[in-house]
């Protein structure tokens, strides 16, 4: 499950690597007060400072090599001025991480009580390798404003204080739907044995549940199982592909959903030596398009419209498009 929504990264530093480390995570409930209060008076004035479109004040605020590379966040702010909107923020979870003296490699921070039923209801688990040492906090506020429900995630690294490390924005719902809508629709198509739906319908229902991509929780987590063994064959898996269709044989290297804001949308993108010709590539492309629609027809009832994006070397892009429903059906 990946997210293609722009956000910034934890600036993560090089951390010794020994065969014993001993890092660990608490949940809200087991944070010290005073480190909550503190933390999480800190995520309010972030968000305060977001909604304002204050980012100096942000800036100022954060970790040096943060500061010093600040354009992911500022570009974060500046891109969901909307979304932040006369809105107010609801605190959803709190998780202190500390590194310990000799940091995990792999990065994975287990929050909570952890048993034969897998985590509990409050747990998560977070793989952020590469840590420095120390303690940090992740907060996570969900808010809604004019664009609909979102939220927003802060990390923050305890530097004598605690300055911000990280900042993600995510929505949690697409043409009016929320996360769950999306998981509910995801186990009809699977019933029917639609499995192109399913799985497409199961990766934007953990893309609207998970606040960050680095965090697994006990819904995530079954979300994952549920979806493992039906993601189809001709969808890349990190790799490009090949798919023959009309004669020829493309290289797909991306098949992902496009929600617009009235539309549910399928994009598949592959490689094109040019895009030069453009009137061309355009009917390549929607070629392409008709027939990935054509052979799964089950596209109509989960998508209004597939894309097929032919990209360059250059980066040229152009596209062809195949209508399936109009927007609302």
């Amino acid at each position: 499950m990946k997210r293609i929504f722009k956000i910034s990264s934890i600036m993560a530093l090089c951390a010794a690597t020994v065969p014993v480390w001993g890092q660990t995570c608490q949940t809200r409930e087991e944070v010290p007060d005073p480190v909550k209060t503190a933390v999480e008076t800190a995520a309010q004035q972030v968000f305060d400072q977001a909604s304002r479109g204050d980012t100096n004040a942000i800036r100022a605020n954060s970790i040096a090599s943060l500061q010093s590379n600040f354009n992911g966040i500022a570009a974060a702010v500046n891109d969901n001025k909307p979304a932040f909107s006369a809105a107010r923020p609801q605190l959803r979870a709190t998780f202190l991480l500390d590194t310990g003296a000799t940091p995990s490699p792999d990065g994975r921070f287990y929050c909570g009580v952890f048993g034969a039923a897998g985590m509990a209801p409050n747990g998560a688990e977070f793989e952020i390798p590469g840590l420095a040492v120390g303690k940090y906090a992740i907060v996570i506020q969900d808010f809604i404003g004019s664009k609909g429900p979102y939220a927003l995630s802060t990390i923050f690294q305890d530097t004598g204080g605690w300055k911000l490390a990280g900042f993600y924005v995510r929505p949690e719902a697409a043409v009016g739907h929320d996360g769950l809508w999306y998981l509910q629709r995801a186990r009809d198509y699977k019933a029917k044995g639609q499995n192109h739906n399913a799985w497409f319908y199961y990766v934007k229902s953990w893309d609207l549940l998970a606040p960050v991509t680095f965090m697994d929780s006990r819904l995530l987590s079954k979300i994952t199982q549920e979806s493992t063994g039906i993601q189809p064959k001709d969808i890349p898996a990190g790799s490009a592909l090949s798919y023959s269709a009309n004669g020829k044989t493309y290289n797909i290297t991306e098949i992902s959903v496009f929600p617009t804001d009235n539309t549910f949308d399928l994009s598949i993108k592959y490689s094109v030596p040019s895009t030069t010709d453009f009137n061309a590539t355009v009917a390549d492309a929607r070629n392409l398009a008709n027939a990935y629609a054509t052979q799964y027809p089950e596209l109509k009832d989960a998508f209004n419209n597939v894309w097929a994006h032919a990209i360059d070397a250059n980066g040229g892009d152009v596209a062809g498009l195949v209508t399936l429903k109009p927007a609302g059906k």
